[in-house]
C-alpha cells in the first residue's frame, strides 16, 4: 500500500511541476496529451507494482505499427 501511495505522490508532484506551465502558454492540446500519457504511464506502473502481468508494451506498439508499415511498403 506504502507503493501505491508513494507512486501515486510522485504523479502528482509530477503534474503540479509540469501543467501550470503549460496553462500559462494557453498549450491546452499539450495538457491534454501529457495528461493521456501521464495516465497510461500511471496504470503500467501500478499493475506493475500489483504484480500483475500485462502484454509487454512492445508488441502493443508493433501491432499498432504493422498497418502503417504496410500501408509504406516497407
Amino acid at each position: 500500500m506504502f507503493k501505491i501511495l508513494v507512486l501515486t505522490l510522485i504523479f502528482v508532484i509530477i503534474s503540479l511541476i509540469e501543467v501550470p506551465g503549460l496553462v500559462k502558454q494557453k498549450k491546452i492540446r499539450e495538457v491534454i496529451v501529457f495528461f493521456v500519457f501521464l495516465i497510461v504511464s500511471y496504470i503500467l506502473n501500478l499493475l506493475y507494482l500489483l504484480n500483475i502481468q500485462i502484454t509487454p508494451t512492445n508488441k502493443i506498439i508493433q501491432s499498432l505499427l504493422k498497418p502503417i508499415e504496410k500501408f509504406w511498403g516497407q
